[in-house]
C-alpha cells in the first residue's frame, strides 16, 4: 500500500529523474534507493538544524546531492578559473561586478529597490558562439565573491512525458531559491536555455516545449517578485531561437563575440606563458613572428581606415585580411586563428603540448601547426548558419503554399 506522502515523493522522484517509480504495483529499486538517500540528505539538514538552534542549513554535501541531478554544481574552492584567466570583455566586467556585489548585498539592494517601488531582478543572458567564455566568465565571478553555483544541463529538464518538464523547472528553481534564502545567495545557470525556451511561434515545436517555455517565465517571475537572492543566468549559442518574452525576463544581456586580432594575440601569449610557467621550453621565434605579424596586421588596419575614412572591424567582409594577403604570402598565427574562439586556442595549445613533450620544446612551426589541427568554430557556426537559412527558407516556401490552399478553402464561422 502506498501513502499520501509516498504520493508526493514518487510524484517528485517522477518529476525528477523522468523514471517510473513503481513497476507492476511494486517500488522500483531505483526509486527506493533515491528514497534513502533523501532521507540521508534531510537527516544532515536535521541534524545542522539541531546544532544552529533550528535554523535550516544547506551544507555542502546536501548541495551537491540535491542539486547534482540537475547539473554540475561547483563551490568556489571547486572553480579553476578566475576573472583575469578570461582576457577582453572589459565593459562586461565592469558591469558584473557591480551585479555580484548586488547579489551579495541582497537585503541593502532590496531595499533601495522597493523604496522606489521596483522589484529587484538579478537576471543576466549571455548569447554568442560556444566558446568564447559565457560559463566560464560567470564561474570566475562566482569564484571571486565565494557564491556557489549550479550549471544546469537542461537536457536533464527536458522530458519526453506530458508535465514533466515543467515539474523539473519548477523543482530546480524552487530548490535553488531555498538554498539561495539559506546560504545568503546562490547562482542558477542554465546552459542551452533555448532548449527549454524557444520561440513559441515556431510551427516545429511541441506544445511540451511551449508549455516549458510559459513555466520557465512563471518561475523567474515569482522569483522576482518575491525577492529572494537568487541570480539566474542563461547562456545560448542560438540566441534567434530564443522566444521573445525569455528575452524581456533577462534584465542584462550581453553579447560574447570571436576576439579580434588584438584580444587573440593576448590569448596566445597568456597560454604560452602557462606552459612556460610549468617548465616547459617555448621558443623565443613564436613570440618574434607573432609580434611582427602583429605590428604589420595593425599597420595595415590603421592605414585602411585612414583610406576609408570610417572605423573597420577585423570581421568586416574580410577587408584587412584581404589586405594582409596581398602585401604578406605567408600566413601567420594571427591570420590563421581569424574565427577561432579562447576554447579553440585552448584546445591548440593542449595539441602542442603532447608533442612538446616528445621534443621537450615548442617551436613555431609545432604551435602553428597544432592551432591548424584543431581548426576554428566560426566555420561550424557559418554552416550551422547556412543550413538554417536553408530551412527557413524551405519552411517559407511551404508556408506560402500552404497559405495559398488555405485560400481555395471556406471561410472558417
Amino acid at each position: 500500500m502506498i501513502d499520501t506522502e509516498d504520493d508526493n515523493l514518487i510524484e517528485r522522484y517522477e518529476a525528477e529523474t523522468g523514471k517510473k517509480a513503481i513497476w507492476r504495483g511494486n517500488k522500483t529499486k531505483a526509486f527506493l534507493d533515491w528514497k534513502r538517500n533523501r532521507e540521508k540528505s534531510i537527516s544532515k539538514i536535521t541534524s545542522t538544524q539541531q546544532k544552529g538552534g533550528g535554523k535550516k542549513v544547506y551544507t555542502d554535501d546536501v548541495i551537491k546531492d540535491r542539486m547534482g541531478q540537475y547539473g554540475a554544481v561547483y563551490f568556489p574552492s571547486d572553480i579553476q578559473e578566475t576573472i583575469d584567466d578570461i582576457l577582453g570583455n572589459e565593459i562586461k566586467k565592469e558591469v558584473l561586478h557591480d551585479f555580484f556585489k548586488a547579489l551579495k548585498k541582497y537585503d541593502e539592494f532590496t531595499k533601495q529597490l522597493k523604496g522606489a517601488k521596483l522589484n529587484p531582478s538579478l537576471t543576466v543572458l549571455l548569447y554568442g558562439p560556444p566558446g568564447t567564455g559565457k560559463t566560464s566568465l560567470t564561474r570566475g565571478f562566482a569564484k571571486e565573491y565565494s557564491i556557489p553555483i549550479c550549471v544546469v544541463e537542461t537536457d536533464r529538464l527536458v522530458s519526453p512525458l506530458l508535465g514533466d518538464t515543467i515539474k523539473k523547472i519548477r523543482n530546480v528553481v524552487e530548490l535553488a531559491e531555498e538554498i539561495a534564502n539559506d546560504r545568503g545567495s546562490f547562482i542558477l545557470f542554465f546552459d542551452e536555455i533555448d532548449a527549454i525556451g524557444s520561440e513559441r511561434s515556431n510551427i516545429h515545436e511541441v506544445g511540451e516545449i511551449k508549455r516549458a517555455v510559459i513555466s520557465f517565465l512563471q518561475v523567474i517571475d515569482r522569483v522576482n517578485y518575491k525577492g529572494v537572492p537568487l541570480a539566474i543566468f542563461g547562456a545560448t549559442n542560438h540566441q534567434h531561437q530564443l522566444d521573445s518574452a525569455i528575452w524581456r525576463r533577462f534584465t542584462f544581456h550581453f553579447s560574447f563575440e570571436f576576439p579580434d586580432y588584438r584580444l587573440r594575440k593576448r590569448i596566445l601569449e597568456s597560454f604560452l606563458k602557462k606552459l612556460e610557467n610549468a617548465k616547459i621550453g617555448v621558443d623565443n621565434s613564436i613570440y618574434v613572428n607573432l609580434n611582427n605579424e602583429y605590428e604589420t596586421v595593425r599597420g595595415i588596419h590603421m592605414s585602411l581606415e585612414n583610406k576609408l575614412g570610417q572605423t573597420i572591424s577585423e570581421f568586416d567582409n574580410n577587408l584587412l585580411w584581404n589586405e594582409v594577403n596581398k602585401k604578406n604570402k605567408e600566413k601567420g598565427m594571427l591570420n590563421l586563428t581569424y574565427g577561432y574562439s579562447g576554447s579553440d586556442i585552448e584546445r591548440g595549445t593542449k595539441v602542442a603540448v603532447l608533442k612538446a613533450i616528445n621534443t621537450e620544446r615548442l617551436t613555431y612551426e609545432l604551435f602553428y601547426n597544432s592551432l591548424m589541427l584543431v581548426g576554428g568554430t566560426a566555420i561550424h557556426v557559418e554552416r550551422q548558419d547556412e543550413l538554417s537559412e536553408a530551412r527557413n527558407l524551405n519552411q517559407f516556401r511551404k508556408s506560402t503554399m500552404n497559405d495559398k490552399r488555405k485560400k481555395l478553402t471556406p471561410p472558417e464561422i
